[in-house]
């Protein structure tokens, strides 16, 4: 076990990777769909891309926490892993064909791979379970703060600077440099080093098997996030080329929906400390259903704004309260397993949906106009948010917390 003093010289690095890190990535990560937009991408390219940036990360997220699980190492994964993927932001700029961006996105997330199931297990190594929410909404907190100030950087230099593609270019070179030097940073942290272990045969199917409540907590988002990511594609051709957004207004949008997650990460890092993150995953899960719906029958930028503050409230929830639960019910020795499984399952899901948007928009263009065709995939999306929403009623909490809440969301009790 670590000493205070080690675990407060860990957090510090942590906190401030999650400061400059963050700061880079968001002046590059939540802008690529758009700058695909740009390029002209059409609704299959889009789907491809965005199935290609779900399917790697997360698969791969489960062999690395595999490895790192066994290995008993966490920040050779987070060093290495962060300071490759960053780099390859600075290779967004010269990829202008669909086939090139892809090829880079999918190195990118190999490596970027490396970092979350060693990052989320660190986490899991330097908590207590009766602050480790509060921990987890103080790094998202931090990270959410430096992605709106690469926002608010991103919208003066787009309106600024915004009339050709090529504004996206020094945000990438930016986010590349930062990157490495966030990922640097955490040569100061110290890890519980445990003994080696050599790396056994994992049973997918048995971790499923022996854990039911894990194994229906995954269910209920998989069913989830495959509905959710049918529409992912599809909200950036309807952002630039049915509602015409301009750069500047493409950095507003993104602006707005970190600065609700900012306001009220601390609040529900607290809360789902003293509640427990059940109910608070079942609120995110209504509140992101009508959000396909929103998109396809919107006529005004003015309503993207408004559903980016709402997404960006139900995002500050989201961060913390799925984290929690996933520490929750994983063992201690297996954290990394189990959050690598989750990715994985999720990966293949999302990877699956936003192929089969993207398709399906691209299919009924043939027949119909762009609009109709967008809304038609949007209502299935819909259709399918509610009915996986509805699954998270019958979750169960993993342990006690302090209180309890005087209303519970199950209607099956």
């Amino acid at each position: 076990m670590l000493d205070e003093k080690s675990i407060r010289r860990s957090r510090l690095a942590m906190y401030l990777n999650q400061l400059i890190g963050s700061f880079g990535s968001g002046l590059a990560s939540p802008f690529l769909p758009y700058y695909a937009a740009a390029l002209k991408f059409n609704s299959m390219e889009m789907g491809e891309l965005q199935a290609s940036s779900n399917l790697f990360p997360n698969i791969m997220q489960y062999l690395w926490g595999i490895i790192s699980d066994r290995m008993g190492r966490r920040l050779i994964f987070i060093i290495l892993g962060g300071f490759v993927s960053s780099f390859m932001f600075i290779l967004y700029i010269f990829s202008h064909s669909p086939e090139l961006l892809i090829a880079v996105v999918i190195v990118q997330s190999i490596f970027g791979a490396m970092v979350v199931p060693a990052w989320n297990a660190l986490v899991g190594d330097l908590t207590s379970l009766s602050k480790r929410a509060s921990f987890i909404g103080n790094l998202s907190f931090y990270s959410n703060l430096s992605m709106l100030f690469a926002g608010v950087f991103f919208i003066i230099y787009a309106y600024i600077y915004g009339q050709a593609i090529s504004v996206y270019y020094i945000p990438f070179y930016l986010a590349g440099i930062l990157g490495v030097l966030s990922s640097l940073i955490m040569l100061y942290a110290v890890e519980d080093k445990r003994k080696f272990v050599p790396v056994r045969k994992v049973n997918f199917i048995k971790t499923l098997r022996n854990d039911r409540d894990f194994s229906y907590f995954l269910f209920s988002q998989a069913v989830y996030n495959f509905s959710m990511a049918i529409s992912w594609p599809l909200f950036y051709i309807t952002t630039v080329d049915v509602l015409k957004a301009s750069f500047f207004q493409v950095g507003l949008i993104n602006l707005i929906g970190i600065l609700f997650t900012v306001l009220f990460i601390p609040v529900f890092g607290r809360m789902i400390d003293r509640y427990g993150p059940r109910n608070f995953m079942i609120i995110t899960r209504f509140l992101f259903v009508p959000v396909p719906l929103v998109y396809g029958i919107s006529n005004s930028i003015i309503w993207i704004y408004l559903l980016n503050a709402l997404t960006g409230f139900t995002t500050a929830i989201t961060n913390v309260a799925f984290l929690a639960y996933l520490l929750d019910v994983a063992p201690r020795e297996d954290r990394g397993k189990y959050i690598g499984v989750y990715n994985a399952i999720l990966g293949l899901v999302t990877f699956f949906g936003s192929l089969i948007g993207g398709a399906l928009a691209q299919f009924l263009e043939i027949y119909y106009p762009l609009v109709l065709s967008l809304l038609i995939v949007y209502m299935i999306s819909f259709t399918g948010r509610l009915s996986g929403a509805i699954l998270f009623l019958r979750i169960k909490e993993k342990r006690k917390y302090p209180e309890h809440m005087r209303f519970r969301l199950n209607p099956f009790r």
